[in-house]
């Protein structure tokens, strides 16, 4: 007896030893799995040099993408496997999927690629496109990953997932140089808008550098009308927009209104503010964080009743980041902004 229950042990001892050799990774499974998706659905279709399969392109006309500019113009919409819609910025999509929100911007906008900034598929899609083409790739599970590997099978090892996406891509432009590109599209804005006015800057002794305007639309005059100081209080009100004219916040409820973003539990009523002798300290309501931006626009406004009109990049806005759904990576805002009271601190 003893002898067979050694064999068994013995013999379980190595079955188990072969299920942990066999057992398939992550990445094993992810490409196993795609190999039948595709013979099933897109048979005849290979894998490109970059392990992507391409489904469908329309040439562009445009530069042919470059690796070493940082940062794209996409508008990109992605699927599951199964074909469920993932994420889109198609206004038109989002519409007829019954996903599309007022207040939520749609369309292109820029994506910082390359290694720790995109995913490797992505970049791969966008090797060899034109600007002003589309593409529609399967990027395997284990190329949506922003590290970079030399090759497949070591991006199949480093897996953490098995789900596959059919991106659909949309390559708008790019670009070395963001700020040079949001400067640009302020001075277009302004001149277009507002006609031959120079951007000013909010920092003591410091020149203007074209990523700030302030336009002052009215000032109160006459004799009564003297400049807040420095320990002033006051209200605000305000409407914060896109350089497409979409509105992302607003104190005016007539604005909220027209914009689609009106809420019945908000309370549509000028902003307090805190002044202060620098533009860094001023702030408003409860005291959260405010923009850069909005902070050195209101250390301009400066006489109850004025109305002023301030646009800013955004490095002095959200940046990299962007505000959740309303607000992108890399975008100048614009705020309507009109002191509608102060009061002298005694």
């Amino acid at each position: 007896m003893k002898t067979r229950y050694i064999f068994l042990a013995a013999l379980s001892t190595a079955l188990l030893g072969c299920a942990r050799e066999t057992t398939p990774s992550v990445g094993e499974t992810a490409r196993e799995y795609l190999g039948l998706w595709i013979e099933k659905y897109h048979p005849g279709v290979s894998p490109d040099a970059n392990g992507l399969y391409q489904l469908e392109e329309t040439v562009g006309t445009g530069d042919l993408w470059d690796a070493d500019m940082p940062y794209s113009y996409l508008e990109i919409t992605t699927r599951s496997l199964s074909g469920v819609v993932s994420s889109t910025m198609s206004e038109e999509l989002s519409k007829q999927l019954g996903t599309y929100v007022v207040g939520n911007y749609y369309g292109p906008r820029f994506q910082a690629t390359g290694e720790g900034s995109s995913y490797a598929g992505l970049d791969a899609l966008l090797s060899g496109m034109r600007e002003g083409g589309s593409r529609r790739a399967v990027v395997p599970a284990w190329m949506l990953t922003t590290s970079r590997f030399k090759t497949q099978k070591e991006y199949i090892d480093a897996a953490s997932s098995s789900a596959s996406l059919i991106y659909e891509v949309v390559l708008k432009g790019q670009t070395d140089d963001i700020n040079a590109v949001e400067k640009d599209s302020i001075g277009r804005y302004v001149s277009r808008h507002y006609g031959a006015v120079d951007p000013v800057s909010y920092i003591p002794d410091e020149a203007p550098d074209g990523t700030f305007y302030f336009i002052n639309v009215y000032t109160p005059s006459g004799e009564d009308v003297k400049p807040h100081t420095e320990t002033a209080t006051g209200t605000l009100n305000y409407t914060g927009r896109l350089l497409n004219g979409q509105v992302f916040d607003t104190t005016l409820e007539n604005v909220a209104k027209d914009a689609g973003l009106y809420s019945s539990s908000k309370q549509y009523t000028p902003m307090s503010i805190t002044f202060a002798s620098e533009w860094k300290s001023i702030s408003m309501g409860s005291g959260g964080s405010l923009i850069d931006g909005f902070k050195g626009a209101l250390s301009l406004m400066k006489y109850p009743g004025q109305k002023a009109v301030a646009i800013f990049t955004s490095s002095q806005g959200y940046s990299t980041t962007g505000s959740g759904n309303t607000i992108p990576a890399w975008s100048p805002l614009l705020f309507e902004l009109e002191l509608v009271d102060v009061s002298e601190v005694e």
